[in-house]
């Protein structure tokens, strides 16, 4: 410190009388990244949470069965309030955090999700319980938009964003554990409440850090910068990669089961092949995000599109144990592709079109949300006449058919288009 002053007198003796001394701070960029850093991770703990969340519940939904004795639509509503409020949510979280910033909005749908979880913990009736769920999803969305838009501004790196894939990973692995054992122990709330108090450290820790990374576009209106983003290529391809991803994430979830238990698969060894793909999800959006930006192009996200269709190929082949967990598992494998690859470029997309990331972030949860939604009716339309194996073939056609539309749409431009494409 000593040294750092004596150098700064000796350039003021040096300079002239109207010449002027720029301040020297050899620490700020040190500072700077520490403070990315650490909002690094912490963004990272926050998808964790909500993942561990959204995925804890599914233990315990026998004993809400009994405990308020629903029927089968009433428990059905309690996974799919999740989805239905993201959808509602996420476009205008996006808009948003675009006017007054992600960083604000981040730290309400902390506290918005702490606020629904403990509604879920201590529920004394079933529309109470549905009603937190729906904060819940609410604060879900706002994450998956506000904190991921937060992220990318202040660390001005879209590969970042791949981290909440694999930390979105670990907590879909941890959550049913988690809850099913300190509910077996400690009762039914306890879950929630330890949760609660988990996410409320979490959200104090990223209070303390005011790294806004705002954008330095002008407002320019939600239905002008949807209709901006929608012509771009990145973000087209980044949309098309959390559709795939997304529907047929609910897609296999639904199916795999009812596969498994037609041949004899109890529910113990179907929720460990569970495990056992969320794992290969996991590694394989460490792998994803080793790559960084070499692997966000288009081209990763239609060939990882032609993978997941050839890989639900043994489970329309046979209806073996075998062949639907290798289904599950490479099937898992190359979502986590998709997943890793969608957001980063979205970002990238949204830099390019000059629109806001916000409002990117929040059309790409937006559509993720109508997928997971719609896929499952649609197949649970198909299963009762067709039954799982060739309602498996039917999504397989359906993807290939969407692929080859996606691919012809995005060849099928002026050459200035052309040219843009070759460097996706």
């Amino acid at each position: 410190m000593v040294a750092a002053l004596n150098i700064t007198r000796q350039r003021q003796k040096t300079v002239g009388r109207h010449d002027t001394v720029e301040p020297v701070v050899p620490d700020a960029i040190d500072v700077s990244d520490v403070r990315v850093r650490r909002l690094r991770y912490l963004v990272y703990a926050l998808a964790l949470m909500s993942s561990l969340l959204q995925s804890a519940i599914a233990p315990l939904l026998p004993s809400y069965e009994h405990r308020f004795q629903l029927a089968g639509v009433q428990t059905a509503g309690l996974l799919a309030a999740t989805g239905v409020a993201a959808l509602f949510i996420s476009l205008p979280a996006g808009a948003l955090s675009d006017r007054f910033g992600a960083r604000s909005l981040t730290l309400c749908s902390g506290w918005l999700i702490v606020f629904a979880t403990l509604g879920q913990a201590f529920a004394p009736s079933y529309p109470l319980l549905l009603v937190s769920r729906l904060l819940f999803g609410l604060g879900y969305g706002i994450v998956w938009t506000a904190a991921l838009t937060w992220l990318a501004r202040a660390s001005d790196d879209e590969s970042s964003l791949t981290g909440t894939i694999t930390a979105s990973g670990f907590g879909s692995i941890a959550g049913p554990a988690f809850a099913g054992f300190i509910a077996q122990y400690f009762g039914l709330a306890a879950p929630f409440v330890v949760a609660a108090v988990l996410t409320v450290v979490v959200t104090l820790l990223m209070t303390s850090i005011h790294l806004e990374g705002a954008s330095s576009l002008e407002h320019i209106g939600v239905i002008s910068s949807v209709r901006t983003a929608s012509c771009d290529l990145r973000i087209l391809g980044a949309a098309l990669a959390v559709v795939i991803a997304g529907a047929s994430s609910a897609l296999v979830t639904l199916l795999g089961p009812l596969e498994l238990h037609q041949s004899g698969a109890s529910e113990s060894s179907i929720g460990i092949v569970f495990s056992a793909a969320a794992a290969v999800f996991i590694c394989g959006s460490a792998i994803t995000k080793r790559a960084g930006l070499r692997a966000v192009r288009l081209k990763t996200v239609l060939g990882a599109g032609v993978v997941l269709a050839l890989v639900m190929s043994p489970a329309t082949a046979s209806a073996a144990p075998l062949f639907v967990v290798v289904m599950l598992c490479a099937t898992a494998a190359v979502r986590s592709v998709l997943w890793s690859v969608g957001y980063p470029l979205g970002a990238s997309g949204a830099n390019r079109a000059g629109v806001g990331l916000g409002v990117v972030m929040g059309m790409l949860n937006l559509v993720w949300a109508l997928a997971t939604v719609v896929s499952p009716l649609v197949a649970g339309a198909f299963i009762g006449p067709l039954g799982a194996r060739a309602t498996t073939a039917v999504a397989q056609v359906v993807l290939g058919a969407a692929l080859v539309v996606g691919w012809l749409a995005f060849h099928v431009r002026s050459p200035e288009r052309e040219v843009q494409i070759g460097h996706l």
